[in-house]
């Protein structure tokens, strides 16, 4: 177990390291966030109720700049044929899928914190004194969008349309996580809402770590 967790430890490790080296993946999802967010901000902030636009706009931030950075993250996987060299490591190959969500989670949950500082800024005190509970839904959310967007993003590694059909088929999947964190942006205390996020999180994480296996080998 300690060697498996080894693994999966440095799958992640690797992956931000890059990230981290080649900021371009990462600047360029955060102006996208951005520009999500200052769109809502002047499209429907003078209208709406700040509090329904702030939702709105943190978690489509999330969703659609989550998408583009998990794609890109897992498209440098087949440059050269890296991911070859990935499927030879001798360790479990789950732990390449659970190391890849790992990375995978940090990356969309900053995203997500820096969506919501762009909310505070754009739709002043949109969330009040919730604003810290919110940020801790924040990772509940990012954990099941990368369960589901790291396999569907290895199943479609190959297809010249990745960056075209991944998101067809990811935000479909994802919806709970969405209603979940809009919800709990709302009532953070909802445990309704929390339980349906925890268990669906538990759910899909099992499901790609059980299927990664056969996902990398067709």
């Amino acid at each position: 177990m300690r060697d498996y967790l080894r693994a999966v430890a440095a799958v992640a490790r690797k992956d931000l390291v890059l990230e981290l080296r080649d900021k371009r993946n990462v600047s360029s999802t955060l102006v996208f966030a951005l520009l999500i967010v200052v769109v809502f901000a002047f499209v429907f902030g003078q209208e709406g109720d700040s509090g329904t636009v702030a939702r709105g706009a943190l978690w489509i931030a999330v969703v659609f700049a989550g998408t583009v950075g998990v794609t890109r993250a897992i498209t440098t996987e087949g440059e050269n044929r890296a991911v070859e060299g990935l499927m030879l490591a001798p360790v479990d190959r789950s732990a390449l899928y659970l190391g890849k969500v790992v990375s995978a989670t940090v990356f969309v949950t900053v995203v997500g914190w820096l969506s919501l500082v762009f909310v505070a800024v754009f739709l002043d005190h949109a969330f009040g004194s919730t604003v810290v509970a919110v940020a801790g839904v924040v990772p509940l959310g990012a954990l099941g969008f990368c369960a589901v967007g790291v396999l569907l993003a290895f199943v479609t590694l190959e297809s010249p349309l990745q960056e075209s059909v991944l998101p067809v088929l990811l935000v479909p999947l994802v919806i709970p996580v969405i209603l979940a964190g809009v919800e709990l942006s709302l009532n953070p205390g909802d445990g309704d809402w929390l339980r349906l996020l925890v268990i669906y999180n538990g759910l899909v994480l099992v499901a790609g770590w059980a299927t990664f296996d056969y996902v990398v080998e067709e």
